[in-house]
């Protein structure tokens, strides 16, 4: 029998052991269950996050007071620009102490970083590259446009450029390791920044027209073939309108035209990019996402979004181009939020917005992709905005959002795991939704007045199955009613419906409603016809979490 001092020293070591086994762990990407997690300190980590503006870190006396009101917002996460420009003014000489100021003042306001590598673009042009790069465009060519004009942009078939840029970013790694391995500020790198061709199909320099008209990689072909029956939809199209050849020019392959184009740019700017990605994970490998300046409403070709870019209907291309890249990124401002996240979730790609809306319609976004998507995180644009205004930040509505997120971190991370999570957005026009989970069939529907009218423009809500006949609910304007689907009586009875808080992860209730509280409708003929009580889990234009419990009966 082991000896009670012995004991507790041996599981004094375990302690230490895991606890250094945690600290020397990296974040990384880890399938877990049903889906891949952000894994940071051993645990998965939902970035709670947001994106400053392009120029904010650009000088620290300006960056420093953001830090305070952005961790009232409770933010977990910042999403900050590091420009090639201001680490490596001149070729060859590198200052990292805008790096160290940023890594200061997260640390300082308790928060994780997410590094915006603005290397060789930035919004599909060159801003954001070193004078002593913009000034040699013979060392460092532009891409050139159908009229022969140049742009300014460094071209994607460049190999000096990549070559420099990729020295540049491997820097900016090793750096990050050597100052922050141990503390794990800095949890993910975007490599590059919405890259892409503005201004026509493709590059037409002397370079791209050679590479254009030779056979295209058998690797490339190859991954095509492979992934034949997941290949994106309209991919998949583009290369059977050519005969599905594996093997051919690229002409010959993808035919004439935009499309064919945008092939061919997709390959090198994935081929670019995963050089600089590669250089940089051989320092520190941390994980690396790329970012996709989407499609717009009133886009006709690539072009007028910069083609190339990382979009969903070239994924298949920039899978095979940029295996260091862990995933594709939307970067979401159009009216079709939940289209564009779908485009983007792949088994293969986790989901991770890095820009979107703020304001409502972003706190009921986070919802959403967070439970309907397994998505590792959100954040919104520009969450700068209004620094000096004398609003308090922490009752804005991303904030009450990310509040109540916060403390389901842990409840939803191993839902996501185990399969057993949804969400939705409603608004006035689509207004009602229907989720299966954990043997109910859960109607969602945005509040109504007493009269059956819509009362909100906008509603959200995440739902957990956390145990037999056990529901969290979680969100904002939105009513839960319940019928089962598993076999058993057919009608289902709210036993409790409690309010309450999560504090330090400890599950706090509050108040047991009833009455008023749970009823959803009195209509109550319809309601059984339906198998519905006309009670359910109502939660109301403040953020809240509810845990209910129902009975069956008949």
């Amino acid at each position: 029998m082991m000896r009670p001092i012995l004991k507790k020293l041996t599981l004094l070591s375990l302690a230490l052991i895991l606890s250094n086994a945690n600290a020397q762990e990296i974040p990384h990407l880890e399938k877990r269950g049903n889906t891949t997690q952000l894994i940071v300190d051993g645990k998965p980590f939902l970035v709670l996050g947001g994106e400053l503006h392009n120029s904010s870190s650009s000088d620290l006396s300006y960056l420093n007071p953001l830090w305070a009101p952005l961790k009232r917002m409770n933010l977990n996460t910042a999403l900050v620009a590091v420009s090639w420009e201001l680490i490596e003014p001149q070729e060859g000489k590198f200052d990292f102490s805008l790096v160290d100021g940023i890594l200061k003042g997260a640390r300082d306001n308790n928060m994780r970083v997410v590094l915006l590598w603005f290397g060789s673009w930035k919004n599909g042009l060159s801003h954001y590259a070193p004078v002593w790069v913009k000034k040699d465009y013979k060392r460092f060519p532009r891409i050139l446009l159908e009229n022969g004009k140049p742009t300014e942009t460094i071209t994607s078939l460049s190999t000096e450029a990549a070559k420099a840029d990729a020295k540049a970013f491997a820097a900016l790694m090793r750096h990050v390791k050597t100052v922050d391995q141990q503390r794990k500020t800095v949890i993910m790198v975007q490599v590059q920044n919405e890259v892409g061709v503005i201004g026509g199909t493709r590059d037409h320099s002397a370079l791209a027209n050679k590479e254009i008209a030779k056979p295209v990689p058998s690797y490339l072909l190859e991954s095509i073939e492979q992934h034949r029956q997941e290949l994106q939809p309209s991919f998949k199209k583009l290369w059977h309108a050519n005969g599905s050849k594996i093997s051919g020019t690229w002409a010959e392959v993808f035919g004439q035209g935009a499309a064919a184009d945008e092939a061919f740019m997709s390959w090198s700017y994935a081929n670019y990019i995963n050089t600089v990605a590669a250089a940089g994970k051989a320092e520190y490998n941390l994980p690396m996402f790329v970012n996709a300046w989407i499609v717009q409403p009133e886009d006709k070709n690539p072009g007028d979004y910069p083609g190339g870019g990382p979009q969903a209907h070239v994924h298949d291309i920039w899978r095979a181009g940029a295996p260091r890249i862990d995933i594709f990124a939307p970067d979401i401002y159009v009216q079709d939020f939940k289209g564009s996240a779908d485009l983007y979730h792949h088994p293969w790609n986790p989901l991770f917005v890095p820009e979107s809306r703020g304001g409502e319609a972003g706190a009921a976004n986070a919802f959403y992709v967070i439970g309907r998507h397994n998505a590792i995180g959100y954040s919104p644009f520009g969450i700068d905005d209004g620094r000096g205004a004398t609003e308090d930040v922490s009752k804005t509505p991303l904030a009450k959002a990310y509040k109540i997120l916060s403390q389901l971190s842990p409840e939803i991370t191993a839902a996501q795991a185990a399969g057993s999570i949804s969400a939705v957005i409603l608004n006035r026009t689509d207004s009602v939704a229907q989720i299966e989970l954990g043997g109910y069939k859960i109607k969602v529907t945005a509040r109504k007045n007493w009269n059956g009218v819509t009362q909100v423009d906008m509603g959200y809500g995440l739902i957990i199955n956390s145990g037999p006949d056990a529901f969290t609910v979680a969100g904002s304007n939105v009513d839960f009613t319940f019928v089962p689907t598993s076999p058993g009586p057919k009608m289902a009875g709210l036993t409790s419906v409690r309010e309450g808080i999560y504090e330090n992860g400890v599950w706090k209730q509050g108040r047991l409603l009833n009455g008023d509280n749970i009823m959803v409708s009195y209509k109550l003929a319809d309601e059984a016809a339906a198998n519905r009580t006309g009670t359910g889990a109502k939660l109301g234009a403040e953020p809240a979490i509810l845990k209910v419990k129902l009975y069956r009966f008949e």
